[in-house]
């Protein structure tokens, strides 16, 4: 009866309907991919794809394409696979190399926006696909080093023999992260720092003086980011593991109306993280985690008129969110040899300021913003399955027992899962 329930469960588990998440296991922990040591770590620190070398990824979650094309049918697909790969194994200094396939796409916001406002061609049209996100490590000295890059790109391109056509034009987005990182102290600290380039092109309205035009063209668009983690000594059966990030993100486009500039559009965000996580054994094979700190954004956004006469569409908007305090805890704790339990909570107290001389506003609110995780993790050998498990499944059962007519049957059980083999 127990193997038989294992296999019911395990399968209404794999083909249930998911949610995008973030990875699994610390995502069900609460979010706790900075504090919790896991293989979800080398998109952070790329200098921890080192302690992951021979693995083989797949997540399942929400359909991508159908979030940014309404056209597309909404569904729920495996949407990234990928490992990692040992070299040189028997040499003084080895190597990992790793390759991630996604449809995971990038969509530069402002930009969104600015083609849903005007109507031109539409945001479902135009986002990017993710070739490649590729990751290297090896060790300098004793230091472990990680590199990552993470590339995006599409374009399309119509040129008909009629070079006064209407429907000439181009469509192009990239865009490229790079990220490196170190783990120095005899790996006791995690530094990261991270770097995003962004370019379009989009041309499309006919000049009869100069040909096909631009539409809108970017503006210094870029981010930045530094984060880093420090795992202290064990004290009994705690270690602390403080941390901090700070990000830079800046977006900007320039309008035209053929070949002349109307207006330029700023956005950009400051952020600042600051937390002291925990680790605690509560037992064997018990991990009881958590986290505290705060976190200050500051976004800015600018409309600025190319002439000086429409001067009256100038905007300059400010929103201001501080996180004082948040409260991370999250279990991971083993009840059978295949089998590991999960839950976490990530509470958020907001306090959130807006400001706009164009619109004579300034308002200002608190709010709690609490989100809670259900989880499992399941093990044959080498391959493990982590779910996030849809709670109402729990209270009301399968529906071919039950016969409840819950929101689960059509949402499925897990809202995420992962499958992991290690090799």
């Amino acid at each position: 009866m127990k193997k038989l329930l294992t296999i019911t469960v395990l399968f209404a588990v794999l083909v249930g309907g998911m949610v995008y998440a973030t990875d699994t296991r610390v995502m069900t922990m609460g979010e706790m991919n900075t504090v919790v040591k896991d293989d979800a770590n080398i998109f952070l620190f790329p200098s921890t794809v080192n302690y992951y070398p021979k693995l083989f990824l797949g997540e399942i979650g929400y359909n991508y394409d159908y979030y940014y094309n309404k056209n597309a049918e909404e569904d729920y697909d495996l949407y990234k696979v990928g490992g990692n790969m040992a070299f040189a194994e028997g040499s003084d200094n080895p190597w990992v190399l790793g390759a991630y396939f996604s449809a995971e796409p990038y969509m530069n916001s402002l930009l969104w926006e600015y083609l849903y406002y005007y109507e031109k061609d539409g945001p479902s049209d135009f986002y990017t696909n993710n070739r490649i996100n590729l990751l290297y490590g090896r060790n300098l000295g004793e230091i472990p080093f990680g590199f990552r890059f993470n590339y995006f790109n599409m374009s399309d391109e119509n040129k008909d023999p009629a070079p006064d056509t209407m429907s000439n034009g181009q469509e192009s987005l990239s865009r490229y992260e790079f990220a490196f990182g170190i783990s120095p102290l005899d790996k006791k600290l995690d530094l990261a720092l991270s770097l995003g380039l962004v370019t379009w092109k989009i041309t499309d309205w006919y000049n009869s003086t100069v040909g096909v035009t631009d539409v809108v063209k970017p503006k210094g668009n870029m981010d930045v980011s530094l984060v880093g983690r420090y795992w202290m000594n064990p004290m009994g059966k705690y270690v602390l593991v403080p941390h901090a990030m700070i990000s830079y993100c800046k977006e900007g486009l320039e309008d035209y109306d053929g070949t002349e500039s109307n207006f330029t559009e700023t956005d950009k965000t400051t952020t600042f993280n600051l937390g002291l996580g925990m680790n605690y054994e509560a037992e064997e094979d018990v991990l009881l985690a958590g986290d505290f700190g705060f976190e200050y954004m500051v976004e800015k956004y600018e409309l600025k008129a190319t002439v000086a006469e429409d001067s009256s569409m100038n905007r300059d908007d400010k929103w201001t969110d501080m996180v004082l305090p948040y409260f991370k805890l999250g279990l991971d704790a083993k009840v059978f040899n295949w089998m590991d339990f999960r839950a976490g909570v990530h509470t958020q107290w907001y306090r959130w300021k807006y400001t706009s001389d164009y619109y004579n506003d300034d308002d200002r609110t608190s709010f709690v913003e609490t989100r809670t995780y259900l989880g499992g993790g399941f093990h044959w050998g080498k391959l493990t399955i982590d779910a996030l498990i849809d709670p109402e499944f729990l209270i009301n059962g399968p529906y071919f027992i039950t016969g409840n007519e819950t929101d689960y049957r059509y949402e499925g059980v897990a809202g995420k899962i992962s499958l992991l083999y290690n090799f």
